[in-house]
Parts: C-alpha cells; structure tokens; sequence
C-alpha cells in the first residue's frame, strides 16, 4: 500500500497526510458540484449569481498549478526524470499524465518560475516571480496569462538588463492581468519589455539576436502553426526568397469564339490572398532545399521526408499516412510527395518487423530531367513562362497508377500549377509529336481542344519553316552578308504557304 493511506475497513481508504486527505476532500466535492449539476441546480440561479458562480470556480482552477508547481519541484529534487529513465521532466509528464510535449513544456517552465525552490542545503527561496506566484495562489491570475508573463520576461531577465526594472516589469503585467484577456495582455507585455531599460549594456543589434526565435507545432487538423522574431538580415534574406516566388500567377483561359486551336489567350486572376502566396512560395523554396540534395544528413540519410502509409490505402486512396515525427498526411498529400521522391517500399509483419526492403522507382535521373528541359523549355501549362529551375517533374499517368518515369510520362511543371491543374479540370498528355499537351475543362471550353504552351508552339513553328522562305531580296540602300550593296533581307512574298499549318 502506498505511503501515506491507511485501509480503515474493507472498503474505505484513508488517508493520513494533508495532501492525501486533501486530495480526497477535493474529489468528494467535486462528486457533490457533480451531482448538483447534473440536478439543474444551475438554474436557480440568476444571470448575476451565474457569473459570480463561474467566477469563484475559475478561481479554483487558476490555484490548480500551485499543486502542479510543488510536485514539479519535488520530482526535480529527488531527480525523478533520472531515476525512470527519462530525459527530462517534461517526457515524464507527457507519458503519466498523456500531455502533448508542448503542454508539459508549459508546466515545466511555469514552475520553473513560480514554483517553490530550495538551496543545495535544503533551505526554502521564493519563486523567482514572487508577485506573479503570489497572484497564481490566489487565484486572480490564469495559467495562460503566467505563461504569457514569463515569457515575456524571460526575453529581459538576463545579464545586461536592470533587475528591478524586470521586477517592476512583472508587478506591473501581474495587476494587468486581473483586467486584461490574454491577447491584450500579450501587446502589453510587448510595451513593457520594450520599455525595460538595459542602461545601454545591450546594443540594439545585440537585443535583436538574444530575441530571435522561431517555434512551429502541428495542430490536430494536420496543418502547421507558428510564430517567429528574425534579425534584420534574416529577415530581408526570407523576404528576397519569398517575394519573387509570391508574385501573383496568371491561368490561361481559351476564347470564346474559339475559332483557332492556337488562339489568343486570356490571363484569369490569382485568387490567392497575399498570405496564401506567402505559404506557397515557402513551400516552393522547401521543395527545391530537398531536390537539390544540399541539404546536411539527418540519421545518416539525406534530409527527407518519411512517410508510412500502408499499401492498400495507397493503392485505394484512402485513409492516412503518416511522417516519423508523427504528423498525419492525406493520401493525395503523400501522393503529391511521392511524385517528387525517392519511394522506398518496405513491407512489414503485422507486429512491425521489416521483412522486406527495396527501391522501385527513383525521380527523373540528371539526363532525363535535361531531356525535359530541351523538350519543354520550362513549365508545359499553356501560358505560363516559369523556367526550368523553378519546375517539378509531373507524371502524366501518375506512378501509383503504373507510370513510368520516363521521357513519354513527364512533363515539367511551376509549382503552382503542378498543385492546381488538376482540381481546376485540366488534363495533360503526351501528343503524337511527343509533345504535353493540355486539355481546358469544359466550362473553359465546350469542345475541349488542347492546347500547347506558347515556348513549345513557337519551338515547334521555327523548326518547321522551309529554309526557302527566307532568301535575298533586293531593297534599295541595303547590303547583303558577302558585302555587296542594294541588297536587303526580306520575307519572300510570293510563296503562300501557312507556316502554321
């Protein structure tokens, strides 16, 4: 039996320390707030009496962490990280108490800095936030505005800033937070700690560097979430990548009258919003970063991204995959990825052991991707003049499906149309001349007739003109390559064939 707990009979457990016996005393009157809930007790109450209810409760909930705070610090002084095999407290956490890392990160930090302290010799300190610490037993203050004080005051409680000036710091945000709701807390948080003076022992450019920091988590939905403080130099190096590759895309749409399978195209609109092409122009440059194998090793493979996903739901296209640090990916995003990487099948037992490993396809080798290049000129996608730098190699029958990776199932692509063609209606393929060609959707163009990119018809025109059209014609004041005079360079008017036939 645990210390602490004494059986009484054969049913009850009592306990005989204060925090046993106060944990118990908390979980009795909880089953009683219970039990008085689900009677609809609440609606005795008045709208006045209802807040003031859900006012006192809360109180309770904002003293919680102090429980949380002495634990912490007593798991830290008989190093019971250590002692169960883990690295830190924070892995101790998220694997007793099931808490995401970012949570147990949290907590941890927290206590670190209104939490209870000793000495080496056992003798008790005060929090190193004493004001906030003493709010937080009271109640006045929420766990999320004491993580939003510390880490703004983490950023000047350091050497080169005035003590008391951050002492003063954390008075004033901690009467701030009995008023203000976290995100008016945080801008207020920025004015203090923009307003703590370091006497000058801290040059602006030597500030910025300490409060750089860039932090990222994936959220439940998939997607990705994030803040970020870059220097000066970073940030215009970001911005130099960035904004060219942001710029707005145009689509090419057929004419009505549609009269001529080369006619004159018209630009639709970007409808992306300034952010979305900020996303995917970051997205742009991590693509290039990972084909142009720059990148240092990671686990002693070149940096990539690992996905597992069973066969069955891959060749279905259903359910999910998912990446080594656990992130969750749609089988049209692994398939999007699987269209620009290296596939390493391996084939699992039902306990996880591998039983077979190998590779069956590799991306479009170094003479293929130069083929590409000669045949297409840069992006295939009917007006579009991206170069070939800035393309992907797309497989017109995808490889899932059975396509090669070859000359006649490739086709270079900008990014951005390798990721929109599809879900806008375009189909592509490779014509009788070897050529991508592409199919406009329907409600573009009723009769559905394909179209070549602007580079490879021009490509395509030049090659096929008789060398006859072009000869010497006489023009007065001219003069001709072997140096005679009244000799000019002129189209020759009397053949009529089409040169675009």
């Amino acid at each position: 039996m645990a210390r602490g707990i004494q059986q009484c009979d054969d049913t009850d457990v009592c306990p005989v320390n204060r925090a046993e016996r106060g944990l118990s005393m908390l979980n009795a009157g909880l089953d009683e707030l219970i039990a008085a809930v689900d009677d609809g007790e609440l609606g005795s109450f008045d709208d006045q009496e209802l807040i003031g209810f859900l006012q006192r409760l809360e109180k309770h909930r904002n003293q919680m962490p102090v429980v949380d705070h002495a634990m912490l610090a007593e798991a830290e002084s008989r190093r019971l990280a250590d002692r169960l095999t883990q690295p830190n407290l924070v892995r101790v956490l998220v694997g007793a108490l099931r808490l995401s890392s970012r949570e147990a990160q949290s907590r941890v930090k927290a206590a670190e800095a209104v939490g209870p302290r000793t000495t080496m010799a056992g003798e008790r300190l005060e929090p190193i936030r004493p004001v906030l610490a003493a709010a937080q037993r009271n109640g006045q203050v929420t766990p999320e505005q004491v993580q939003l004080i510390v880490r703004a005051l983490s950023q000047v409680d350091r050497p080169g800033f005035d003590p008391a000036q951050v002492d003063a710091g954390e008075t004033l945000l901690t009467g701030f937070a009995e008023t203000f709701e976290p995100r008016e807390l945080s801008r207020l948080a920025d004015h203090v700690v923009e307003r703590i003076d370091p006497d000058g022992t801290r040059p602006d450019d030597e500030l910025v560097a300490e409060r750089r920091h860039l932090s990222m988590r994936q959220v439940r939905n998939g997607s990705w979430i994030g803040e970020f403080r870059l220097t000066g130099v970073a940030g215009a190096k970001l911005a130099a990548v960035l904004r060219p590759l942001a710029k707005p895309r145009t689509e090419p749409v057929p004419c009505a009258d549609g009269a001529n399978r080369t006619a004159a195209l018209l630009a639709a609109s970007d409808g992306r919003t300034y952010g979305q092409r900020m996303h995917d122009a970051l997205e742009d440059v991590c693509d290039r970063m990972l084909r142009s194998d720059t990148l240092p090793d990671v686990g002693g493979v070149p940096a990539t991204v690992i996905v597992t996903i069973s066969e069955e739901d891959l060749r279905e296209r259903v359910g999910v995959g998912h990446t080594s640090d656990g992130a969750r990916l749609s089988v049209a995003q692994v398939l999007d990825l699987a269209g620009q990487a290296d596939v390493i099948p391996t084939v699992l037992s039902r306990a996880g052991a591998v039983k077979a490993q190998g590779r069956n396809r590799r991306i479009a080798t170094a003479a293929l991707t130069w083929a590409l290049i000669a045949r297409d000129g840069g992006c295939s996608f009917p007006a579009c003049d991206r170069s070939p730098e800035l393309c992907e190699r797309h497989h017109i029958v995808p490889w899932i499906d059975g396509g090669l990776t070859d000359l006649d199932n490739l086709t270079l692509l900008c990014r951005y149309h390798h990721h929109q063609f599809e879900q806008r209606g375009w189909t592509a393929a490779i014509n009788a001349d070897g050529l991508p060609e592409w199919t406009p959707p329907k409600w573009m163009d009723p009769q559905r007739r394909p179209l070549l990119n602007a580079r490879i018809r021009q490509r395509l025109l030049s090659q096929t003109l008789p060398p006859t059209l072009f000869r010497p014609t006489p023009v007065k004041g001219g003069r001709d390559p072997s140096g005679e005079s009244d000799v000019g360079w002129a189209i020759d008017s009397s053949d009529d064939r089409d040169p675009h036939r």
